[in-house]
């Protein structure tokens, strides 16, 4: 599970915010390593897919580590799909805006009716598609880029966030 922790850079000492950092970038790495030597030891390539976020590349406040993190996760998606690339290993990430979970579920329940309605509206204005995504829409996502329908899909990071990486805030909107 990703650590979203709110840890600010001026309050939170390095070694601190580093750690947070890993926390969210070490299984990844250790997943596509683990990955990449099954798949060379094969010789017949493979696929693998990153989980990031939209905070990748539009973090919100407060978020300083785990974007970081998501960040660092598309970064080595990439990387990892250029050096692996010639061996027949694809690696692509997708970047994940809100989806309902069972912590999200939790989240909602200790919300008054009010911080509720908040937070749908919150939904509705940050993503096109005006709801948060399910578990089995980002299952898909993940099962087209391992199957062979995305065999020329590398190194992409691919939004599963309902629009909410197109869109962009209204200035004039009340």
């Amino acid at each position: 599970m990703p650590i979203f922790a709110g840890a600010w850079l001026h309050e939170t000492p390095a070694a601190e915010m580093s750690a947070l950092i890993a926390r969210n970038v070490d299984p990844v790495l250790t997943g596509c390593a683990a990955a990449l030597r099954a798949f060379l030891a094969r010789g017949d390539g493979g696929a693998i897919v990153n989980i990031s976020s939209h905070q990748g590349q539009r973090p919100v406040r407060g978020a300083f580590a785990y974007a970081t993190a998501k960040a660092a996760v598309e970064g080595l998606t990439r990387a990892l799909a250029v050096d692996y690339g010639p061996s027949g290993v694809r690696v692509n990430a997708l970047a994940l805006g809100s989806i309902a979970t069972e912590r999200s579920a939790s989240y909602l329940a200790g919300l008054s009716d009010q911080g509720r309605e908040a937070f749908d509206g919150e939904i509705r204005l940050l993503r096109p598609l005006g709801r948060m995504g399910r578990p089995e829409e980002v299952a898909d996502a993940v099962a087209f880029l391992l199957s062979d329908q995305a065999a020329f899909i590398s190194g992409a990071i691919i939004p599963v966030d309902g629009g909410r990486s197109a869109v962009g805030r209204d200035p004039e909107e009340a």
